[in-house]
């Protein structure tokens, strides 16, 4: 059975206003009747016990589970910055260990320039068997999300996977961030079109625990314009996935009018899986 959350980070803009702090982002989550929320470490603040605990509680008291906990890092554009990157990873890890939260999204990034790119795949990959043998130390599984730079295909997932061979480590699926689709945001290679984008999503797809699902741009139904939602279920349901789709609003409508209306586009497709 799938089950749909919402990223905190879709709400940006009101919680960069004021207008909306972790707690009535959860709040809102229930009123538009989402199965869990995924909060990102940035708007737990600085993710102290007491911030933990009564996320924690407020999240149980209106039936939303904790889907994911996820924090920005970047292993690939600078090898001195990587402890420092771990150390980051770790606390997210920590924090979603109390809240009750499966898995850890991380990223990987880009690397300091072209010509340098194996060389930033490999101390990355060393980087990311670190983080995931300090999430099997706590208890919690680390998934590499592709987010452009040097994970902007299936092929870099699929490598990185290979690379790092570790248990506790496995790959995110967003559904906006491969090369070959069309819109705003994502990366771009000369050459690539859909034909790629779908490939790429086909083979993350058997292998991720965990999906989000990017809008950018909703007609009046909430219906996505970059994406064919119809195919991207299809493939999910091909390789029997049971697990949270996350939404992820990227894009310039007020945030308050989009999110609603994508989350019942959504939730049309979570419900027929």
């Amino acid at each position: 059975m799938m089950r749909l959350s919402c990223l905190s980070l879709s709400f940006q803009n009101q919680f960069k206003a004021g207008k909306m702090d972790i707690f009535s982002y959860i709040r809102q989550c229930r009123a538009l009747n989402f199965d869990g929320i995924d909060p990102h470490m940035r708007d737990l603040g600085d993710a102290n016990r007491d911030m933990l605990k009564r996320v924690r509680r407020q999240a149980l008291d209106n039936g939303l589970s904790i889907s994911s906990i996820c924090v920005t890092t970047e292993f690939g554009r600078s090898k001195e910055a990587i402890p420092a990157e771990i150390a980051k990873a770790r606390q997210a890890i920590e924090a979603g260990m109390f809240l009750g939260a499966p898995i850890c999204r991380v990223f990987v990034g880009s690397a300091p320039s072209p010509e340098r790119a194996e060389e930033a795949f490999q101390y990355s990959a060393d980087a990311l068997r670190q983080v995931a043998a300090v999430g099997a130390d706590l208890g919690m599984l680390v998934a590499l999300q592709n987010h452009s730079g040097l994970t902007s295909t299936g092929d870099d997932m699929l490598r990185y996977h290979k690379a790092v061979n570790h248990p506790n480590f496995s790959l995110l699926l967003d559904t906006g961030h491969f090369t070959g689709r069309n819109g705003p945001n994502g990366p771009k290679r000369e050459g690539h079109t859909y034909a790629d984008y779908y490939r790429s999503i086909e083979q993350v797809a058997p292998l991720t625990q965990f999906v989000r699902a990017k809008l950018y741009q909703l007609d009046s139904a909430g219906k996505e314009q970059f994406i064919d939602y119809n195919r991207v279920f299809n493939i999910l349901r091909g390789v029997h996935y049971n697990g949270f789709v996350s939404l992820v609003y990227e894009g310039r409508e007020d945030e308050m009018a989009a999110v609603p209306r994508g989350a019942r586009f959504l939730r049309s497709h979570v419900s027929a899986c």
